[in-house]
């Protein structure tokens, strides 16, 4: 397929889902935007439109708009990995057969001056099952891939665009979401732009750790004073750590996607009193723990009436008054 035209927009992988969709209304009315500001006759979509098999009429509707207003030319790649059930059926298809400006492929190749697909290759940051290398491609002047999230340059000719918004935490390193705009296709002064897109909500990851004990993840719990210790040392005034994080959270932007990995189990204790206020402030709040509890007192908790430690331990912490997502997670270990 050649194409005749004067400047193209490519994105890529924008993942709609039902709890995104004012992100993505206003991501595609950017992108929208700047085909109409910068004259584009077509714009290429890199795959992942979508993020399962089955939207639902919501998520249809708002990319089934965006085609009817944009009025351009508009070349989308059907991805395997969301949108496709083989490689010959997707649900993408269904827009190329109710609008004739939309051409729907697998893979796009313009001669050998530009290439689109949805893959990673094997020199990319994550390359999965990557089949294929930057030498399988070299004979093209540029190619743009989907697939990968983040922003990445593999020379001499290889760009995964990335996502049009933060999808999942990996992501939350990357400073921006870019579109790709190339002016004066095809001829002399053909320039490639990596432009920054100004809707995507932006995404943080904060790391939470009190506990400096050189076992590190791994926190001792002594009997029952577990409960209050931790959280009196967690809460206390002079815990920088815990009053560090509280203070990132306050000055954040409500309007960001927000994940606190928690290291330590006395962070853990600090943190929970917190949960609500930010699952309630912000689009979107996260937190994980990422550390082993481990008890050095088994003997206080057996019992000659049970057959085991596992269940004389369940048994004595469900006596105790200790909040039930720490209980989960002591009974977790001992699995």
């Amino acid at each position: 397929m050649e194409l005749t035209l004067n400047n193209v927009l490519i994105f890529s992988d924008l993942h709609i889902t039902q709890s995104s969709l004012k992100e993505c209304i206003s991501i595609l009315e950017e992108i929208g935007m700047l085909a109409n500001k910068y004259n584009c006759d077509t714009l290429i979509n890199l795959g992942d439109t979508f993020d399962n098999l089955k939207p639902t009429s919501s998520e249809l509707d708002i990319f089934s708009t965006f085609i009817r207003r944009l009025n351009k030319k508009i070349i989308i790649i059907a991805a395997d990995s969301h949108e496709s059930t083989t490689q010959e059926e997707s649900i993408i298809n269904h827009f190329g057969i109710l609008n004739n400006m939309v051409t729907v492929v697998k893979e796009f190749k313009d001669a050998n001056h530009l290439y689109c697909g949805h893959f990673s290759i094997k020199e990319s940051s994550k390359n999965y099952d990557a089949k294929l290398s930057k030498e399988d491609l070299k004979q093209y002047l540029y190619c743009f891939l989907g697939h990968i999230h983040t922003h990445e340059l593999i020379k001499p000719n290889i760009v995964h665009v990335g996502s049009c918004r933060y999808t999942n935490f990996d992501e939350a390193r990357d400073k921006q979401k870019i579109v790709v705009l190339i002016t004066d296709y095809g001829t002399e002064v053909e320039k490639v732009h990596f432009m920054k897109l100004k809707y995507p909500i932006p995404m943080i990851q904060l790391e939470l750790k009190i506990n400096n004990d050189s076992q590190g993840s791994k926190d001792t719990v002594k009997g029952e004073n577990v409960s209050r210790t931790s959280q009196n040392q967690a809460n206390s005034p002079s815990n920088k750590a815990l009053s560090d994080i509280i203070a990132k959270l306050d000055k954040t932007d409500p309007k960001t996607k927000v994940k606190v990995v928690i290291k330590d189990f006395e962070s853990f204790r600090g943190f929970l009193p917190f949960v609500n206020k930010y699952t309630t402030k912000f689009e979107i709040f996260k937190y994980e723990t990422d550390f082993t509890v481990v008890s050095i007192d088994t003997q206080k908790c057996r019992d000659t009436e049970t057959k085991s430690f596992k269940e004389s331990f369940t048994f004595w912490l469900r006596q105790q008054n200790v909040d039930q997502k720490v209980r989960e997670i002591l009974e977790k270990e001992i699995e």
